[in-house]
């Protein structure tokens, strides 16, 4: 088995077309895709997502702090009450281009049962401008 392996990887045709596909021009390439596909991530992430612990919640303004920077989000209008959210959750809101609040998930471990489940009716996702719920059967 072992003398089958070293003749496959002595094969000279396999050696030409590797030289073929593993060039400094298509690795430069696939380098380059790879970085302007993490900053498009990061970017999104950055513009339309906001995640974190709630450090603050004042009327309709919840402060969210991460570990690279601190905002406070006006929910506004959105279909969430204060009560929902407290100091100290893990959260995270999601963005349209507008800046409107469009979904609301407390990640908070405090809302699971003993078998991992999350329960309560809207604790981990809110309803929010027409959505559904992300919760099957509702």
């Amino acid at each position: 088995m072992k003398e089958k392996i070293m003749a496959f990887l002595q094969n000279e045709k396999l050696k030409t077309s590797a030289k073929k596909v593993f060039n400094k021009k298509t690795i430069t390439g696939a380098v380059i895709i790879l970085v302007l596909a993490v900053a498009l991530r990061i970017g999104f992430s950055l513009i339309f997502e906001v995640e974190g612990t709630v450090n603050k919640v004042d009327g309709s303004k919840i402060t969210v702090a991460n570990f690279i920077n601190t905002k406070t989000v006006d929910i506004g209008n959105f279909q969430t009450t204060p009560s929902n959210i407290q100091v100290g959750d893990r959260i995270e809101i999601m963005k349209n281009l507008s800046g409107d609040v469009i979904s609301v998930r407390n990640n908070n471990s405090r809302h699971m049962n003993e078998k991992g489940n999350f329960y309560g009716k809207g604790e981990r996702n809110f309803k929010g401008n027409g959505e559904r719920n992300s919760k099957r059967g509702k």
